[in-house]
């Protein structure tokens, strides 16, 4: 599955940049409308595909959440768990 460079939750596009270094894995930034997804860990190290689309659809989660003004919005626990069944139902989408 290939990330897309914009992606639109509601009324607000985001854009999202792959590669950014956060700190961490991802990041989503409600201000200035942008997602950032690594690809290299704190080492410089390649993160594998499924990490990176994971991260992908943590983030987004956060967005949907944002934009629905829900309280889990910022629960990681909540949002990791949500993020992972939702990246594991797509991939095993059959079109």
């Amino acid at each position: 599955m290939k990330i897309p460079k914009e992606i639109t939750v509601g009324k607000t596009t985001y854009t999202v940049r792959r590669g950014s270094k956060t700190g961490c894995l991802g990041h989503i930034d409600y201000q200035t409308k942008i997602i950032s997804v690594a690809t290299q860990d704190a080492y410089g190290n390649k993160l594998e595909s499924e990490e990176v689309h994971d991260t992908f659809w943590h983030e987004l989660t956060h967005a949907v959440l944002h934009d629905m003004n829900h309280p889990l919005r910022d629960d990681e626990k909540f949002v990791g768990k949500f993020a992972y069944k939702l990246s594991c139902a797509i991939d095993s989408a059959r079109l």
